[in-house]
């Protein structure tokens, strides 16, 4: 504005006035815009804080799901060496199992022997024993 409102030129003084108006305004804006800065800073650095808070949760979280995983990975391991330490005492057992029913296998058929040779030798004895009878005329002791 180089001119006053009835088209007169400005006074050095007037000039100047209206230049520090102008640089008044144009600080006054800086200025707004500068706290609308700060304050949109003070928000991310908010966000920013709780995201940094979120991580170290998350690290925290995933330390203990680590020291669980390796706790797990450890009894895994253990039962791992229980069952194969049992597949074999199972395996051995088995062996042991199948000599027992061989021999038992072997016993029976050595009763079942005992048994006929038994009964063979009681027929035997049946015989001799009428033998001897009708010998001494059917009486039960000889004379």
């Amino acid at each position: 504005m180089t001119e006053t409102p009835n088209g007169q030129p400005l006074s050095g003084l007037d000039r100047i006035e209206a230049i520090l108006f102008r640089m008044a305004t144009n600080l006054s804006q800086v200025a707004t815009n500068q706290v609308e800065t700060d304050f949109r800073l003070n928000q991310v650095t908010d966000k920013l804080d709780a995201t940094a808070d979120q991580f170290r949760q998350l690290v925290t979280q995933q330390l203990a799901t680590d020291a669980r995983l390796d706790r797990v990975t450890e009894r895994l391991d253990r039962v791992a060496t229980q069952q194969e330490a049992n597949t074999k005492a199972i395996s051995d057992l088995t062996v042991e199992t199948d000599s027992l029913r061989d021999i038992v296998m072997h016993f029976v058929q050595l009763s079942e022997r005992d048994r006929e040779q038994a009964s063979a030798d009681r027929a035997e004895i049946r015989k001799i024993w009428e033998y001897l009878r009708d010998r001494n005329g059917g009486s039960s002791t000889p004379n």
